[in-house]
């Protein structure tokens, strides 16, 4: 071949090249109309049971837990700022492969994007009006110790940026017969978890910045309706915690926002509490852990931590015992609630198999 010749064929290959990586390249990242309504199928959407591997936040699936008979589900999180990195453009990337893994090897599939602390896009900060800053207390966050600045729950411009993605993410899922659950986190300072931190300091800042609990209670209301409205073919669950001396009560707003949501939502509306461990009160209990019990048939759990490798037992109170009891134990007290299923660290899915064949087999 002359130079000339393979100087040609080495300039077709060039551009084929160039034009299969952007290809890949705009097909990850891809502007959806979210403007469109999603089809609900005829059948309403169930409560799926059993255990739920927990996979990092945009980690990949392990093919140890694909393949366990024991796992029912994988409960798929991506941070919204790695989702969304610029305002409308989406990277479908890490959702599609996980999904796809998730579904071929015939496992459902709970979606969950994380929008607290870090987790929101710069550009959504950056057009912020009003924002609430609070000193991390909890040592296993990276953020401990540090002071974090996050939108105020009801402000206008964070809630129509969040429901806008929310609505996106409807429109690229809902129609995936893999994805049962989509998760959406409401007052919700640090992850997708219920969080409104309330030390003495913390309550005369909220004040400050406008708080009230029908304020907090409205925008949750908002968040739970724009997902129920993305996801007709899913349950939508969100986490509940306590609010200290914030409100009325400790437990007015989630009981309250509880529900508003059942009453328009029935059954798709699932409560969960992401803090089980082995030293939750067996059910009934009194405090907010009977906000969840009170909350039943449609109640689920995922667990504080993972139990496999962890030296400081923040499963047991701090206090050393064999991880596999003490996974099992907490599984106890879940089942005690009526949880319909209970996510469970991966490294924990992947190290403690007999706990998860005992887990699959009372959920």
């Amino acid at each position: 071949m002359s130079y000339m010749s393979y100087n040609v064929h080495s300039t077709f290959r060039t551009q084929a090249c160039i034009f299969c990586v952007l290809t890949c390249w705009f097909t990850a990242l891809r502007i959806v109309d979210s403007s469109a309504t999603p089809t609900p199928t005829p059948t309403p959407p169930t409560v799926p049971h059993g255990v739920f591997s927990l996979v990092p936040p945009g980690a990949p699936i392990k093919g140890a837990t694909l393949a366990n008979p024991s796992v029912d589900g994988i409960s798929i999180r991506q941070a919204w700022a790695d989702l969304e990195p610029s305002e409308g453009v989406f990277n479908w990337a890490y959702l599609d492969t996980e999904i796809g893994l998730a579904r071929a090897a015939g496992k459902k599939v709970l979606l969950r994007i994380e929008d607290g602390d870090l987790n929101i896009p710069p550009w959504v900060m950056n057009g912020m009006v009003t924002t609430f800053s609070y000193v991390d207390l909890n040592p296993y966050h990276p953020s401990y110790g540090s002071t974090v600045t996050i939108p105020v729950f009801w402000d206008s411009y964070y809630l129509a940026k969040k429901t806008a993605m929310i609505a996106a993410v409807g429109a690229s899922y809902t129609g995936n017969s893999a994805v049962k659950i989509a998760c959406v986190g409401i007052a919700n300072a640090y992850s997708d978890d219920w969080y409104v931190p309330h030390t003495s300091t913390n309550i005369t800042n909220w004040r400050s910045d406008g708080y009230t609990s029908q304020k907090l209670i409205e925008s949750c209301d908002a968040i739970i309706d724009a997902v129920m409205a993305a996801f007709p073919n899913q349950v939508v669950v969100a986490a509940i915690n306590p609010n200290g001396k914030l409100d009325q009560t400790a437990d007015y707003a989630s009981s309250t926002v509880i529900t508003n949501e059942r009453a328009k939502w029935g059954s798709r509306f699932v409560v969960a509490k992401n803090g089980l461990s082995a030293t939750t009160p067996l059910a009934p209990s009194s405090g907010t852990w009977s906000v969840l019990y009170n909350a039943r048939p449609d109640v689920a759990g995922q667990m504080l931590w993972f139990c496999f490798g962890d030296t400081t037992y923040r499963m047991n109170g701090g206090v050393l015992a064999d991880p596999a009891t003490v996974l099992g134990k907490s599984i106890d007290i879940g089942v005690s609630y009526g949880m319909k299923y209970i996510e469970i660290y991966q490294t924990d899915v992947i190290n403690l198999p007999g706990v998860i064949s005992y887990a699959h087999s009372k959920l």
